[in-house]
């Protein structure tokens, strides 16, 4: 029986080529974005999964409440953990880090990298499950001038990994200048794996970090500190004993409370961790949302596939009705009828799965790319994603066969027999799912018009200022800044490549005291040559100057976000004070036009700029004649070095430095349009299949239409009448809900598009000439044919 089921299934595979060539395709597409979907839901949540403490293993968070307003960061200081571990018996081993996006130069003779340097306690390996290839866990971080290598790193330093006693140097760093002695190389450990949260490319001792910078504050949560608990210990009472311990050591009167965050709970829940600084280790965090809808699109795709297939087999169904009538005349039972209809769909299924298969193989590298991962065809064979992958072809076999098979299995044979067969409800359900798949496509188009516009908007959007052909360079660990760029511009300034050399440093945000109140301020400092470098237009009062000798000492320049904030009447002239890193108060001598110097996800915020002269910066910038660039960049290394010898030149451009800002958003745009062409391309395809079979049904109508006098065109606009208006619906159902959700997109932007009419007529308009396009060809081919011989034709 089965053999018998399996011939007839294969045979009308074979007669219908056309059709089973489109269903295999759309579904074929629609499973390997499903796939890759899969696969990429897989490494969101196997993030961490590798460390052997897992479920035990936490990190301690702290959260600030004041004035009602709570804000939780990812970090402690640096006496909670020590402090927690002595007193909390809960508590197996700890261990603090400090790093995620902290870069030192460090030296192996000639050679000089900059590298991702992780400051850890030498509990580090017994708290993280990161493998020894040589040296001894237990003492690896235990000297203060230790460090441990990534695998990687003790390749590009010696060409080799077993480097265990070799000597580097960190020539500009604090700790080592106070040590006075080199590094020596105690271990080589495996490169992180690129699921981890942790990422490095030297270890240090955290005591090394401790010779140049002890701090003993309580309230502070810069780093990250990770516990493992005994496996019976409660999670509550720890975090209650982490207040009661911090109580007794503070007065302040700050509201402070701690938490306990799993380590595999943190790439995917940054929001948990709001404010979270990059310092505490953590640099690739993610949100779950991303894959979340990265699933949902695969999904929509592969249920436009398979809405194909059923609408296919349902138009098909009138054609194989002599079929059904005769299997139960001859005594065929309804069970038996549908499980050969379901076996066909099954078959198509498997084919498409195997089709699968070898394209997301082919396509994996471009799709790495895409989505910024790193995958191989291993995350494909794994046991528990293959098993995911048979439940959706399982499923997917269910979804599009059941009802075509339910519906050809309830066939009456005497109607079928006698060509009296019809479709129940005039075949609502097929219209409805060609509905919802045009809604899909149509929501799919309006969502890439607005990224696309919104992405436009920000790269053409006036920031201010200037950002092309400006090079910013790093200075690194602890220089004479001030003669680095003094020197700098000495071998420079004849230079018709180089316009000007700026030095700047960034401070971040501090509370500034104006009068006596306080204003939350963005602190860079700058000298006289940075306002014209970056052309940025002064609204009221004037840049620095040479000829002014206290503007090095007591001025500064603010944004009108600024005085607006502070609400100053007469800025210019007017004092300020930073609460850290400045001695005297400043007096303002010029306002500038506000500038974005952040991204335009966020308004613009009060910042304030004192001068580089007096109180340093960390990078020169520079710009450079944009017909020159190459030969300025070579100089540029050339005069680094000479000028700071054995410091790595590092540099990037300000605008690509600003385009990385929307690096997500630039993915999710392309994501976007992808998911588009396909689902476009998935629709015509099912729209050229169904014409197919209607003009097929209707060749004697079309023939006697043709006879009595219609024209082509008439014949076109007949057969896309039903089409046109599924798409009509289909629009008037996609609108309101693309609507809402691109206004919930956009408003993560201060800055932004507005969603007009003309979007949705664009993508309605292009939906309507798709389908009419499709339609009409199929239908002009029919009404192009021999009326005698359709009329024969049986």
């Amino acid at each position: 029986m089965f053999k018998t089921f399996l011939k007839i299934a294969c045979r009308h595979v074979w007669q219908t080529k056309l059709y089973a060539f489109i269903n295999v395709t759309g579904l074929a597409i629609g499973t390997v974005c499903v796939l890759l979907a899969v696969i990429y839901l897989s490494d969101e949540h196997g993030y961490d999964q590798f460390h052997a403490h897992n479920p035990n293993l936490y990190r301690i968070t702290t959260t600030y409440t004041d004035k009602g307003q709570a804000t939780t960061t990812g970090g402690t200081g640096q006496v909670q953990g020590p402090a927690f571990s002595a007193q909390i018996p809960e508590i197996r081993h700890y261990a603090r880090i400090m790093g995620g996006d902290i870069y030192s130069d460090v030296r192996a003779g000639e050679r000089a990298l900059n590298v991702q340097l992780l400051f850890a306690d030498s509990s580090f390996f017994d708290v993280f499950s990161f493998h020894l290839l040589h040296g001894d866990k237990n003492s690896a971080l235990k000297s203060v001038n230790s460090v441990v290598l990534t695998e990687k790193t003790a390749r590009k330093f010696f060409n080799r990994t077993d480097v265990v006693g070799r000597i580097l140097q960190m020539d500009a760093d604090p700790s080592a200048m106070r040590l006075g002695k080199p590094l020596v190389v105690s271990a080589v450990v495996e490169n992180p794996p690129v699921n981890s949260s942790i990422q490095f490319d030297m270890l240090s001792p955290f005591a090394f970090l401790q010779v140049s910078f002890d701090d003993k504050n309580w309230l502070s949560a810069y780093l990250g500190t990770f516990v493992v608990l005994h496996p019976r210990a409660n999670r509550e009472e720890v975090i209650g004993k982490f207040n009661r311990i911090h109580k007794m050591n503070t007065k302040s009167t700050k509201s402070v409370a701690y938490g306990l965050q799993r380590i595999t709970d943190i790439h995917l829940n940054p929001q948990e961790v709001s404010n979270q600084n990059r310092e505490a280790g953590i640099i690739n965090g993610s949100k779950p949302i991303y894959s979340l809808i990265f699933l949902g699109l695969a999904a929509f795709i592969l249920l436009m596939a398979s809405i194909n297939f059923i609408n296919i087999s349902i138009a098909n169904a009138m054609r194989r009705a002599k079929e059904v009538g005769i299997r139960k005349a001859t005594g065929s039972s309804r069970v038996a009828i549908m499980l050969q209809f379901f076996g066909e769909s099954a078959i198509i299924n498997i084919l498409a799965f195997i089709c699968a298969i070898g394209i997301t193989i082919s396509v994996l590298p471009v799709y790495n790319q895409l989505a910024d991962k790193q995958f191989t065809l291993s995350e494909i064979i794994k046991p528990p994603l293959m098993l995911a992958l048979l439940g959706i072809l399982s499923i997917n076999i269910i979804v599009s066969g059941l009802y075509p098979a339910y519906l050809l299995a309830n066939f009456n044979p005497i109607t079928a027999l006698n060509n009296r067969q019809k479709l129940s409800s005039d075949n609502l359900l097929g219209r409805g799912l060609l509905v919802f798949q045009f809604a899909i496509a149509i929501a799919l188009g309006i969502a890439t018009m607005v990224f696309y516009r919104q992405m436009q908007f920000i790269q053409s959007k006036t920031l201010g200022y200037n950002p092309h052909q400006i090079v910013k360079i790093r200075i690194s660990g602890v220089r004479d800044v001030h003669q680095v760029t003094r020197r700098f511009r000495d071998l420079l300034k004849e230079n018709p490549s180089i316009k000007y050399i700026s030095l700047a440093g960034e401070f971040g945000f501090q509370d500034v005291q104006v009068g006596e109140s306080k204003t939350l301020s963005y602190v860079r400092t700058i000298d006289e040559k940075y306002v014209d470098l970056m052309q940025i237009m002064i609204a009221n009062g004037r840049n620095f100057s040479d000829q002014f000798r206290s503007d090095r000492e007591f001025g500064v320049l603010v944004n009108e976000a600024f005085v607006k904030a502070a609400q100053i009447k007469n800025p210019v002239g007017a004092q300020i004070r930073p609460q850290s890193d400045f001695a005297e108060n400043l007096t303002i001598i010029g306002i500038m036009k506000d500038f974005h110097y952040g991204s335009l996800k966020q308004r613009i915020q009060p910042l304030i700029m004192p001068m580089s002269d007096r109180y340093g910066g960390d990078a020169l910038w520079v710009k450079v004649e944009v017909k020159q660039q190459a030969e300025a960049l070579a100089l540029l290394e050339r005069t680094f070095k000479k000028v700071s010898p054995g410091a790595v030149f590092n540099y990037n451009f300000l605008d690509q430095q600003n385009a990385l800002e929307y690096k997500t958003e630039m993915r999710w745009q392309k994501i976007i349009g992808y998911a588009t062409a396909i689902s476009i391309a998935i629709c015509c395809m099912g729209l050229f299949g169904l014409t197919h079979l209607s003009t097929a049904r209707r060749t004697k109508e079309t023939a006697i239409r043709m006879v009595l006098g219609a024209t082509a065109a008439h014949i076109a606009i007949l057969f896309s009448r039903s089409f046109l208006l599924a798409v009509a619906i289909a629009i008037l159902c996609a609108c309101p809900v693309s609507y809402y959700l691109l206004n919930l997109w956009l408003s993560d932007f201060a800055y932004r598009i507005d969603i007009t009419w003309w979007m949705f007529a664009i993508t309605g308009s292009l939906a309507f000439v798709l389908t009419l396009t499709t339609v009409s060809s199929q239908a002009f081919l029919a009404a192009l044919k021999n009326p005698v011989s359709s009329l024969r034709a049986e």
